[in-house]
């Protein structure tokens, strides 16, 4: 715990507020995944069935990425689920709040007989989050534009 804490530290101020607002980001997200039938969520999700486009400027690619990787640390430290859709609807939300334009995929693939599903979030032809979707089949995408 104190070494966390210390790595914490370690990160610069807005990094941080970052850190906290996606801890609660998640948690608010969790609760609204749980409570909130799916065809009501997807339509905060952006453009349906529609995708950003896959050049995006190096500087909101390089913040894109940092936003990914906050995502997926804190996503460790939750005391909740915060698995890929999770994250991938974080990603999403912060990445619209900066105004880069971004992708969320939801994919489906069979494992030992069974059904898996997996969500994943793109900017530019970077993974944000959602690591490696080779295998799956895309089965629902959300598109964001860039405000320019």
């Amino acid at each position: 715990m104190i070494r966390k804490m210390k790595n914490f530290l370690k990160l610069s101020w807005r990094e941080q507020c970052w850190f906290i607002k996606v801890y609660v980001l998640t948690g608010l997200i969790r609760v609204a995944i749980l409570v909130i039938p799916f065809k009501y969520l997807s339509n905060v999700l952006g453009k349906h069935m529609q995708e950003s486009p896959t050049i995006e400027n190096e500087k909101k690619l390089v913040l894109a990425l940092r936003i990914g990787w906050i995502v997926e640390t804190v996503s460790g430290y939750t005391l909740w689920k915060s698995q890929c859709l999770v994250k991938a609807i974080a990603g999403k939300l912060l990445l619209r709040q900066y105004g880069i334009a971004n992708t969320l995929y939801l994919g489906l693939t069979k494992c030992d007989g069974k059904i898996v599903a997996h969500a994943w979030l793109r900017c530019g032809e970077k993974m944000i989050t959602g690591g490696q979707v080779a295998g799956y089949t895309v089965v629902g995408k959300f598109a964001d534009d860039a405000i320019r």
